[in-house]
């Protein structure tokens, strides 16, 4: 039996390349791991987070039809909004202070969603 294979590339084509997605693992991952070992260089890390928002991809664009990029999309996020919660937690006077409790929701919400979409973990 023969699969149909779906191809990916086309105009209108919002899936998120690897790279982006490593590198936020990899910070989030750095910043839990970091610990009083290092010392925690806020600045950095806040241009980094203002970075990676700017982009980060857009649920609304994502079609609700296309499974894999709804997943892929709502991962994402839910990584940057926790990447920002520790970021929050220990840098007090950051720019993200006020916007801490919208992630946070945001984060939650689309938890959700991804779990009602029947979405599988991949970082």
């Amino acid at each position: 039996m023969r699969r149909s294979m779906r191809s990916f590339g086309g105009p209108g084509d919002v899936r998120v390349s690897v790279a982006p997605k490593l590198l936020l693992v990899l910070a989030w991952g750095a910043a839990l791991s970091g610990g009083a070992a290092a010392a925690v260089d806020c600045t950095a890390e806040e241009a980094a987070l203002m970075k990676d928002e700017s982009e980060l991809p857009r649920l609304e664009v994502a079609s609700p039809a296309d499974r894999t990029i709804t997943c892929i999309t709502l991962e994402t996020v839910i990584a940057f909004a926790g990447r920002l919660k520790v970021h929050v937690a220990h840098c007090q006077t950051s720019s993200y202070l006020q916007s801490a409790s919208d992630w946070e929701k945001t984060r939650i919400d689309h938890a959700a969603r991804f779990t009602q979409n029947r979405c599988k973990r991949t970082f």
